[in-house]
């Protein structure tokens, strides 16, 4: 049901492997799923959040940032990601990692801050440079980030966001009013609504792109082309992979969108049962399974490009062992 589960399975089987040794395991307490919690935020004149998910990765000097938030107008999702390093790294227009909604990032910046990661963007607004700060912290106990941010420049805004880990019980915010019925604004406030509307068409040949991938503890295959058929709720992807840590794997899963139960083979024969559905203009992927006598709690999330020509794949694995990110870029043939 979901893009090559046998290459899947052996980055995480890899990833349980580097957690079982000593100083391998990711220790910031970033690392996560953050769920906002309204009634402790201080949204300034940024306006509301809604209700807004954050998946958090820090991998070495990689950090990530994975944002979904919901209002009555709409649902936006983006990601940043830089490395932690001090340095500036300047992007080009053409970058992906560059467009957050409609604004257009120049620089990123991520530094590091006692416990906490401080990242920087650089945009133009009406004819302005400007920069939004962002402190990512960490509580001491693990169960609460809170992220200030400064927006300079055009304008001058302030806002703190605070976030409980989503294993918390305490992490259901979705009865929380948002406050001013906005969501939560990237660079530009204003300009950062995403209008809904019907679900992309991710059919196509696309080729994985391993300069723009982060397959985190893993190890990356060769190459891989993922060939996916969409027609109304019906969706088959073949998968074709070669190299990596097992060799080569060519897989082919059928499922539907609607959120209807399946039960699938994985590696060895083992026994998969998952759901797949539309998030606004996102496919999410839920799955669990067994790998070596350890359970395996797998969620992965399918976007597709504003001009439909890159594809990209979210997967995050849950472990006894540990938690296992990775992000796999595709373009169109």
């Amino acid at each position: 049901m979901c893009r090559n589960l046998h290459g899947k399975l052996f980055l995480i089987g890899s990833a349980v492997a580097l957690f079982a040794l000593p100083g391998m395991a990711q220790s910031s307490q970033l690392n996560g799923t953050w769920k906002l919690n309204a009634s402790k935020s201080e949204m300034g004149r940024m306006g509301g959040g809604g209700s807004e998910t954050d998946v958090i990765t820090v991998n070495g000097d990689q950090f990530t940032q994975k944002v979904t938030s919901q209002s009555p107008r709409g649902t936006q999702s983006y990601t940043r990601s830089c490395t932690v390093n001090g340095q500036e790294e300047k992007l080009s227009p053409d970058n992906p990692r560059a467009h957050i909604g409609p604004v257009v990032i120049s620089s990123v910046k991520c530094e590091k801050n006692g416990d906490s990661i401080v990242f920087t963007e650089g945009f133009d607004m009406r004819g302005t440079p400007s920069t939004d700060q962002m402190t990512f912290t960490p509580s001491d106990d693990g169960k609460t980030m809170t992220m200030s941010r400064q927006i300079s420049g055009a304008m001058s805004m302030q806002q703190k966001m605070v976030f409980d880990r989503a294993s918390d019980p305490s992490a259901d915010n979705s009865a929380a009013p948002p406050a001013n019925g906005g969501m939560t604004p990237t660079p530009g406030a204003e300009a950062m609504m995403h209008m809904g509307g019907s679900h992309p068409d991710l059919s196509g040949t696309w080729n994985l792109d391993i300069a723009k991938s982060n397959f985190g503890q893993g190890q990356p295959p060769a190459s891989e082309v993922e060939t996916i058929t969409q027609s109304g709720d019906n969706v088959k992807i073949v998968d074709a992979q070669k190299g990596g840590m097992m060799g080569d794997a060519n897989t082919t899963e059928t499922f539907t969108t609607d959120g209807q139960p399946s039960t699938w083979s994985g590696m060895g024969n083992t026994k998969v049962t998952g759901t797949a559905n539309w998030d606004g203009d996102k496919l999410v992927i839920d799955a669990k399974t067994d790998f070596q006598g350890s359970p395996v709690t797998i969620k992965e999330t399918y976007s597709l490009s504003p001009d439909g020509k890159t594809l990209t794949h979210v997967l995050h694995a849950q472990t006894s062992m540990g938690n296992f990110d990775s992000t796999s870029v595709y373009d169109k043939q």
